[in-house]
């Protein structure tokens, strides 16, 4: 359970539902992780260009999708992630 409530898409307002909507245009929705950083919005602004960097190739990532996708694995797994 999460210790702070995630920000659904009718309480943002500003610069957290535009956030939200370049979210829902880049990936096809607003992951948890971005609803729960919605509540520092300065931070908010920066953390879909780093997943963008992260995620999608040729946005400046030295590392390959496969290898994205194994690191993203194994963190997950190390985490004890359930899905």
């Amino acid at each position: 359970m999460a210790r702070l409530p995630l920000i659904q898409d009718k309480d943002a307002s500003g610069v957290v539902s535009a956030a939200f909507e370049a979210a829902n245009a880049f990936n096809g929705g607003v992951a948890n992780s971005m609803r729960m950083y919605a509540h520092s919005p300065a931070i908010l602004k920066f953390l879909l260009p780093l997943q963008a960097v992260l995620q999608k190739d040729g946005l400046g990532c030295k590392l390959d999708a496969k290898t994205r996708a194994l690191a993203m694995n194994k963190v997950s797994a190390l985490n004890e992630c359930r899905y």
